[in-house]
């Protein structure tokens, strides 16, 4: 009832294989693969597919290639995430997973997401899964949800045999129709098997194609035997008998047979096999159902110009951005799936249009701040009928924003649209359709962390250490709230490279979260990102590799939360005070960090002293920083034996002094915090210096 391989000689010629010859997939996607000049693939198989993948045919780059073994109860997690992991280092763009087993399927695209193989990368999913495939059930042991999975399959490929995606475009057969009938049979004792505890307790509302095949091919074979013991009828003594099988399947697949899946016709390959003849369908899942795209044949050799448009400019887009030319590629792409009016491949799998929200569903009341890329406003939104309005604030970007600094801007809300943690500034929606475009965000009552600790600065001065704002309580806890987000993110394989109290923002309840992710990056087998282009970049809390090699990884996270620790004990003064950037640049590469408040615990300065710790690997976790804050509720105490820095007011809210770095963004929580944090260093002018990575 699936597309299967021919056994080999001289089985072969034994085989009928009425679902078709799993192999012309392969030969499919080569097709695809020399029409739009796909390389970089990537393939998770099962043993039971070897036959139907022949990896050479498929004219492209295969990076990595991982088979699962033979069939069991358990399957190998471990083997699958390795697989996505290798895929996503290698940076392939075509992920094909040639599997049976709904499992499998699954399992893949669970590993795939957390190994953030979203758009560009293409997904190419077996085509005769069964209808609920996407809802795992309680036996599944990866860590996925029903409504991530959707997300990660929205937009996937596949193929199928014609026969099969006929059947799931037709609707239900009139009631008087043969069809119409052993539908209705098919749902009434599909009811009664799982009332009974029997069968595979699927859902019973649509019979599947291979139940419809296995019926079609039940009733070929009785025909056939029918006219057989007719014309012989002493051969039901012996019906496996050589020459009364060979007759048999002669009598199948000679004979004209229309079922419920369409018409049966035959061709023999060089093996001696018969295969029922169908054209592959390629089709796109898009909102729950598969579209037809287009129809490879292998007698015709070619694929309908419809698909093979939409599989281009797709690969175009992905090729751009490869090798940082997607300004001209992305408009190019965007027209033609526009004139063809086909679904977009690119962000759709896990993108941003699920995200979607109408403009007129958001309001805005009040300004929050400004930076150098736009304006964060308070306002509210409608994010459900039944929900109501619902407060939240709306970061926008500035009209006629380049390409450049819109994908910027959008891929902090790409990354924010995985995560989901308490401590971890939630995504609720953007509005991209038409411009400004804009991010619509959680609302932090009180702003950004470092405003927090300011504008309650007095308090701690005043000897109201025991005031819930400012107690070693509330700081210890924000700390751990910090530690924790971190954590989280880390366990992603992210890295924030932005972790400052700027971009701490703090609730109505007090719970602070982390927010900021225009830097954030995902980290893969080896565990950093490397920084290889022009940019701005926070200097007083990055790490010494960082600073020196470009390199960005969860021990550069816990270096800059190190910082954090001593901007939330001294409320909100500014790192490496009265030095320069270039100056704290040349002192933290020669092995110098900051100079810790006095008055600190022994125990505190023992943490932040770890987290400063010269070699990456020395340096605790952000679980362990957590756990060990957790295990000391009173850890952090107000010290204020520091002065603050100045904020120059003839000034915009979001520039600089003149003889430091011009900012490239501020704090979305507050404009103030980006005044007094004079921390970005312009890859376009930098001190004499520098390393070759920031020029």
């Amino acid at each position: 009832y699936t597309p299967q391989a021919p056994p080999p000689a001289p089985a072969a010629s034994w085989a009928l294989l009425a679902a078709g010859d799993a192999r012309h997939y392969s030969a499919a996607w080569a097709a695809f693969a020399a029409h739009v000049g796909w390389r970089r693939v990537a393939v998770l198989s099962e043993l039971a597919t070897r036959a139907a993948l022949d990896v050479t045919d498929l004219a492209a780059d295969v990076l990595v290639h991982v088979e699962l073994p033979a069939d069991t109860d358990d399957l190998d997690l471990d083997k699958i995430t390795q697989w996505a992991v290798r895929a996503a280092t290698a940076h392939a763009r075509i992920l094909y997973v040639c599997a049976e087993d709904a499992r499998v399927v699954r399992a893949a695209l669970c590993a795939g997401r957390a190994a953030g193989l979203a758009p560009p990368a293409v997904w190419l999913l077996p085509g005769a899964l069964p209808p609920a495939w996407l809802r795992p059930p309680a036996s599944d042991t990866h860590n996925c949800t029903h409504q991530q999975l959707r997300d990660m399959a929205e937009g996937h490929l596949s193929v199928a045999p014609a026969w099969l995606a006929d059947w799931d475009e037709r609707s239900d057969a009139s009631a008087d129709s043969e069809e119409g009938a052993w539908r209705r049979q098919w749902r009434s004792r599909c009811l009664r098997a799982r009332a009974c505890g029997r069968g595979a307790c699927g859902a019973c509302g649509r019979a599947p194609g291979q139940a419809a095949l296995l019926y079609d091919a039940l009733r070929m074979w009785d025909a056939a035997l029918r006219r057989q013991l007719r014309a012989h009828p002493a051969a039901l003594d012996n019906l496996h008998h050589e020459s009364i099988a060979r007759a048999l399947i002669k009598d199948v697949t000679t004979s004209s047979y229309s079922g419920l899946t369409g018409k049966f016709e035959w061709s023999e390959d060089a093996s001696g096999a018969r295969v029922r003849l169908a054209p592959v369908v390629v089709q796109q899942w898009s909102n729950g159902t598969r579209r037809r795209l287009g129809v490879w044949s292998r007698a015709a050799g070619a694929v309908l110009a419809l698909a093979a448009l939409a599989l281009a400019a797709l690969l175009g887009a992905s090729a751009a951005a490869a090798c940082h030319c997607k300004r001209r590629a992305e408009r190019k792409y965007r027209a033609r799936l526009a004139a063809l009016g086909l679904t977009r491949l690119d962000p759709k799998p896990g993108g941003l249009d699920r995200w979607e929200i109408p403009r007129e569903r958001v309001v805005i009341n009040r300004k929050l701040g400004t930076g150098a890329f736009g304006t964060v406003y308070g306002g509210h939104a409608l994010l459900a009928e039944d929900r109501g309005w619902s407060a939240v604030a709306v970061k926008t970007l500035k009209a006629g924003a380049t390409t450049e600094e819109k994908l910027d801007f959008l891929s902090e809300a790409e990354a924010m649209k995985r995560f989901d943690h308490k401590n971890v500034v939630r995504l609720l929606g953007v509005v991209t359709k038409t411009e400004p475009v804009c991010t619509v965000m959680e609302f932090m009552l009180y702003g950004d962390l470092k405003n927090y600790l300011l504008a309650r600065r007095h308090l701690a001065a005043a000897g109201a250490g025991e005031a819930d704002e400012v107690s070693a309580p509330r700081l210890t806890a924000m700390a751990l709230d910090a530690a924790r987000g971190l954590s989280y993110l880390a366990q992603l394989r992210y890295v924030h490279r932005d972790v400052a109290a700027r971009n701490c923002l703090v609730s109505a309840q007090r719970v602070v979260k982390l927010a900021d992710f225009g830097m954030t990056r995902l980290v893969f087998e080896h565990d950093y990102y490397r920084f290889s282009r022009k940019g701005m970049l926070p200097v007083r809390w990055m790490a010494p590799e960082s600073l020196a090699l470009g390199v960005f990884s969860p021990a550069s996270d816990v270096w800059s939360f190190g910082v954090l620790l001593y901007e939330i004990v001294t409320f909100g003064s500014l790192p490496f005070q009265g030095l320069s950037n270039a100056e704290v640049l040349a002192r933290v590469k020669a092995g110098h960090t900051l100079e810790l408040p006095p008055g600190l615990k022994p125990q505190l300065e023992g943490l932040i002293k770890s987290c400063w710790q010269a070699e990456h690997k020395a340096r605790p976790s952000a679980a362990e920083v957590a756990a060990f804050l957790a295990d000391s509720p009173r850890l952090l105490a107000p010290c204020l034996d520091l002065p603050l820095d100045a904020l120059p007011l003839d000034l915009e809210p979001w520039q600089h002094a003149r003889d430091r770095a011009e900012a490239r963004w501020v704090s979305w929580g507050a404009p103030a915090s980006g005044a007094t944090d004079t921390t970005y260093l312009s890859a376009d002018a930098p001190p004499a210096d520098t390393d070759a990575f920031l020029s």
